[in-house]
């Protein structure tokens, strides 16, 4: 029984009410500062849409407009000249990050990943600046990456220059960066907690609703700024669906067995991409030239073929026309899948700055549309259209390269504001998820981390002591006993304060360490030092 107490009161955690207290307040403080990181994220994802939309309407049309919906298609009136606003795009784009900000190259995330992990949350306040700057001229000219990596490294690095400006402890600058990417997340697809699922699933080592709360505070804030101004509407506008037969599930598990193939096949292929163009021996311009015009050439090629660029961008305008099952083709589709992976390879690989969670979308839409087109025609009258499956499958892709599962299924129903296919969407995802980690280590993000010989722990529980010093988790006043005090009074201070050991000291150092093992057999009113010379028990 002595033993069953000893080590229950050595594992159980006690929380004093001062320290409850304490805690209460520090929290309240951080989300306080929370909501001006919100603030700045909201904002940050409104310039960025505008400064993307300036960029696109002057590599494209000419123009001076801020004025551009990314859900229609590209236009140019430029020929086949537009294969060279790639390559001016990247050379601008490789500019700014060679000179200002090697950090803003890529897709950003792991970049805030690693600064949490290996650098206590401190990121450079420039590199936010240079990442929206350079993401959305790469972008604007045609680049095939996301919005949402820029916005991550807006929100998160504002988050750090505060926590730093502040001087807070190491754990609450992580806070404040985990609530920027939750706000940027928020802001830009008015998804608020997809925002926050996303920050907690891939950032921020741990999680309480002391963590929580300014997550939640930061995306609320940053969400209705942005609706504020470009308007409280879902990223995608779809039609209702509803499960035709049960056995569509089986089709919805084939969906996510392939989702998740098709995530490592797109991973594969950009970290392939990547060591090819590393491998080159010349400037970072150069490889920019090549990358870029290739990108060019291909994304004209899609035009003469098709009749719009739809590789070059975001993507949205694909993805806009599959789920209302406008002219989606299985040859269509099926090129792609391919030419998106390997246009947002080239963006990235030739030096490129913008994110991978935007083309993750473009490619599950394009695999789901696949299936749902497939088993349309097999089993016409048991299956949903076409557009339930890409649906499915977009959530299912984005699952598989980001490994958030949680994350993919609150931001699709956030995105579409669809709960009927809820239930298959679930499905496919955790298949693909865990297909994809099955046989691929690593997801998109960590794998980056991992090339550099940084492992990322997913252990939410641990990770946070990687982040603490000794000397931040020491305590100045603490209790303890003295060598002259009875053994008595040093077993009801143990009691009193809930205590399974306690240091003892000596004339301002620590003479030892008594667990309440030791003193609980011991009886009488001899100092504690006279019972150690005795030899009754031993300071350990």
């Amino acid at each position: 029984m002595i033993k069953k107490i000893y080590f229950a009161e050595t594992l159980r955690r006690r929380v004093s009410p001062e320290q409850r207290t304490e805690n209460i307040k520090g929290t309240a403080r951080i989300s306080v500062y929370a909501a001006l990181v919100g603030i700045v994220s909201g904002f940050g994802a409104i310039a960025f849409r505008y400064m993307i939309a300036f960029f696109h309407n002057l590599f494209f049309l000419g123009q001076l407009s801020f004025s551009y919906k990314s859900e229609e298609h590209i236009t140019s009136n430029l020929g086949i000249s537009v294969i060279f606003i790639p390559v001016i795009g990247m050379f601008i784009v490789n500019f700014l990050t060679e000179k200002f900000a090697p950090e803003a190259k890529g897709h950003g995330v792991p970049e805030v990943m690693n600064a949490v992990l290996e650098k206590k949350g401190v990121i450079r306040p420039i590199v936010s600046i240079i990442k929206s700057l350079a993401s959305s001229i790469s972008i604007g000219s045609g680049g095939s990456v996301g919005r949402e990596g820029p916005i991550v490294q807006i929100g998160a690095s504002f988050g750090s220059t505060l926590g730093q400006l502040l001087k807070l402890p190491t754990k609450d600058v992580v806070v404040l960066v985990s609530a920027g990417v939750a706000g940027g997340i928020a802001g830009t697809f008015n998804a608020p907690i997809g925002g926050v699922a996303f920050a907690l699933e891939l950032i921020l080592p741990e999680f309480s609703i002391m963590t929580i709360m300014p997550l939640v505070v930061s995306a609320t804030v940053s969400t209705y700024i942005a609706s504020r101004f470009l308007g409280a509407y879902p990223a995608f506008i779809i039609p209702s669906y509803h499960l035709v037969s049960s056995f569509e599930f089986l089709f919805y598990i084939v969906l996510g067995l392939l989702a998740g193939l098709v995530a490592i096949m797109y991973m594969a292929t950009l970290y392939k991409t990547e060591d090819i163009f590393d491998s080159l021996k010349i400037s970072p311009y150069l490889k920019g030239l090549i990358g870029s015009f290739i990108l060019g050439v291909t994304g004209y090629l899609v035009y003469l073929c098709f009749g719009h660029y739809y590789i070059f961008g975001v993507g949205y305008s694909f993805i806009t026309d599959t789920l209302l099952n406008k002219n989606i083709t299985i040859p269509l589709i099926l090129v792609l899948v391919f030419l998106k992976i390997i246009a947002n390879s080239l963006t990235l690989g030739a030096g490129g700055s913008g994110g991978v969670f935007a083309p993750s979308l473009f490619i599950g839409i394009a695999t789901g549309a696949f299936v749902g087109i497939t088993v349309n025609h097999l089993f016409p009258t048991i299956t949903a259209p076409v557009s339930a499956y890409a649906l499915v499958g977009m959530a299912a892709v984005v699952a598989g390269t980001t490994g958030a599962s949680l994350t993919a299924i609150i931001m699709t129903f956030e995105m579409t504001r669809n709960y009927e296919i809820m239930l298959p969407l679930m499905l496919s995802v955790v298949i693909a998820n865990f297909m994809t980690r099955m046989l691929y280590k690593d997801n998109i993000y960590t794998k980056k981390l991992a090339r550099r010989g940084i492992y990322v722990q997913t252990d939410k529980m641990v990770n946070i002591f990687k982040l603490i010093s000794v000397k931040e988790a020491a305590r100045e006043n603490f209790i303890y006993a003295t060598s002259k005090m009875t053994v008595e009074d040093v077993q009801t201070i143990l009691i009193g304060n809930n205590l399974a050991i306690i240091p003892v000291m000596n004339s301002g150092k620590i003479y030892g360490i008594i667990s309440y093992i030791d003193v609980y057999h011991v009886k009488g009113t001899r100092s504690v030092d006279q019972y150690v010379r005795k030899g009754d028990f031993t300071i350990g």
